[in-house]
């Protein structure tokens, strides 16, 4: 129980931060300071693309431990040097809006900043699940982590909104500067005590390990993974997950703005809204999943197949609430959009359960790191895709002046529900007994096939053995 908690506690830490992104800096600079929302939402869709510094950081945390701990002070440094990007923001978002391109040049490096951070952050919290669990209790963490993230975003709105009711550069300011002292606070919590403390021999053994390399080796190792066809099947599903999910993720606040005439303040509710039905999707599949299905021995123990299920369920109902949401803004109903977000945020926890859990079951023993780490990397690409995509859109659609404001949302939520019936229907290849079955593998520095193991006493069932992040988050 204290190893789950303090899994939270780093999620909480992160999701701080991520909401004040999306909830606030996204609304702010669009639409309170005018800023082109292309421009803001690439700045935010920078982080998730640094992803592929992961490998390469677990391998220097594995080879220079501090104070002979691999892990925990490469997360708390992520963490904290990720906090200090905020309190220089508002300032700088006046500037922006005022045309400056040294403002625009010092945004972007701090998110390179912030990007750079997040990798660090996200191989670290991978790496501690990896030796901090065990195979039967690695899915429950997993999910246990994503429900925490998801639901204290709904507690950090309502902060948001205590804070800053109303757009003003002083309220935003201290909101702002108080992020490097929650984000501290949480992550010394997060890490006391959790990792084991190596020996000096062990220390200058892992200095001198021959097969532990700070180079861009890792990356070419995560990619060629793909080579197997039922990883490259989940990775395009995982992929795929984020763009048809967080597509509106950075302009619901926006769109409340400019569609339904809400403060920055009031437009925190649909972050309330949908992370809350989200945490309760999560919560009621977790624990009424396998008895719904027929299954004894708990959602701990559902097979691929029945996660499938939950996933297609999950994504058919995210994606009619979508559609729902479509019509909700073609009609600019408050009422409307309120109820289809609170459908989508439910479904939606349906799906996150199912997914988060089958990343954690497909993988392959002795490789469960550089699996996880795939599955991390598939996230960032969808991640940071979304953002792009979706300020892309709307300068596109409505920022243009191409479509009136209430047509274009429309379309951005049509688009999305088209995303999430994809991903549906994709989700039908995972197969864990499909990984685990040796397949030519491919190496983009050399050319021999050199089959990856089949996990050892397993059998074509799936099996929940022991990923995440987030971001991203």
């Amino acid at each position: 129980m204290r190893t789950t908690i303090q899994f939270m506690l780093s999620k909480f830490a992160i999701a701080w931060m991520f909401a004040l992104i999306t909830i606030n800096f996204n609304r702010v600079a669009i639409f309170d300071l005018g800023i082109v929302a292309v421009l803001v939402t690439t700045m935010i869709g920078l982080y998730p693309f640094f992803g592929p510094l992961q490998p390469m950081f677990g391998r220097i945390t594995s080879r220079y431990p501090i104070f002979g701990y691999r892990r925990s002070p490469y997360l708390l440094i992520g963490l904290m040097v990720g906090s200090f990007v905020f309190p220089p923001l508002p300032a700088l978002m006046v500037a922006m809006s005022e045309g400056s391109p040294a403002a625009y040049a010092a945004g972007f490096g701090l998110f390179f900043v912030f990007g750079a951070m997040i990798a660090l952050m996200a191989n670290t919290y991978l790496d501690l699940i990896a030796e901090c669990t065990t195979e039967q209790t690695r899915s429950k963490v997993f999910a246990a982590a994503w429900a925490g993230q998801t639901g204290i975003i709904v507690l950090w709105a309502l902060v948001f909104r205590w804070m800053m009711p109303e757009f003003s550069l002083e309220a935003m300011q201290r909101l702002y500067n108080l992020t490097p002292l929650v984000v501290l606070v949480l992550g010394v919590l997060s890490i006391w005590g959790l990792e084991r403390r190596l020996t000096p021999a062990e220390v200058t053994a892992a200095r001198h390990n021959p097969h532990i390399t700070a180079d861009v080796a890792p990356v070419r190792e995560s990619l060629a993974l793909l080579a197997h066809p039922a990883a490259r099947s989940f990775f395009f599903f995982v992929m795929l997950s984020f763009p048809a999910i967080f597509l509106q993720d950075s302009l619901q606040e926006v769109f409340g703005g400019e569609v339904l005439g809400m403060t920055v303040g009031e437009t925190t509710l649909f972050q309330q809204i949908f992370n809350g039905m989200v945490s309760i999707g999560m919560a009621l599949t977790g624990a009424l999943g396998a008895r719904l299905l027929g299954i004894s021995g708990g959602a701990a123990l559902l097979p691929m197949s029945a996660k499938k299920r939950i996933a297609v369920l999950g994504g058919s109902g995210a994606t009619a609430s979508l559609l729902l949401q479509a019509y909700a803004a073609a009609t600019a109903s408050t009422i409307l959009f309120n109820l289809a977000l609170g459908l989508f945020g439910l479904t939606v926890g349906i799906f996150t359960f199912a997914a988060v859990t089958m990343m954690s079951d497909m993988t392959v023993e002795g490789k469960t790191a550089r699996y996880l780490g795939l599955w991390s990397l598939a996230q960032a690409v969808g991640l940071g895709s979304s953002f792009l995509l979706g300020g892309a859109l709307h300068s596109i659609l409505i920022g243009s002046g191409w479509l009136g404001a209430t047509t274009g949302y429309a379309v951005i939520f049509g688009l999305e529900a088209l995303g999430m019936a994809v991903c549906v229907w994709s989700v039908r290849g995972a197969s864990v007994a499909a990984l685990r079955t040796p397949a030519p593998t491919l190496s983009l520095s050399q050319p021999p096939a050199i089959a990856p193991t089949t996990r050892k006493g397993s059998s074509p069932r799936a099996t929940t053995s022991g990923r995440v992040v987030s971001g991203g988050s």
